[in-house]
């Protein structure tokens, strides 16, 4: 029992700040019930036959108690810090990977030291206190 995923599923942007290049990964899957929690981590395949692709795989915990069977969406994100990436590969253990292009943002988000506000990788205004 897994939830269901497609490419379409997934989008991978760019923000570039004053620190560095992040990509920002989000998904959502269909699964078979509420409750279940998704993350992204680092994934080594091996030799990575091209050096632009990031390998994530997709982990899934189904919920602890028992709940209603009613097929829910649920959303899974990861901000990674990289210069060069150019797609990310998602890997999952009972299927085959899928590849989602990282497209660049339009917008440049400017450290905090420069006098702008704080984002995070969304580009979004992020509370701070000092």
């Amino acid at each position: 029992m897994h939830c269901d995923f497609s490419a379409r599923d997934f989008t991978a942007t760019t923000v570039e700040t004053s620190e560095g290049r992040l990509v920002h990964v989000i998904g959502s899957g269909l699964c078979p019930t509420g409750g279940w929690e998704l993350r992204l981590a680092a994934a080594n395949p091996g030799v990575v036959p091209h050096p632009g692709s990031l390998w994530l795989e997709l982990r899934e915990t189904p919920p602890r108690r028992r709940v209603v069977r009613e097929r829910t969406r649920t959303t899974v994100e990861a901000i990674i810090e990289d210069s060069e990436v150019s797609e990310i590969v998602i890997r999952f253990g009972w299927r085959d990977p899928i590849v989602v292009p990282v497209r660049a943002t339009a917008r440049r988000v400017r450290g905090a030291h420069q006098g702008s506000k704080r984002s995070d990788a969304a580009g979004r205004a992020v509370a701070a206190s000092i």
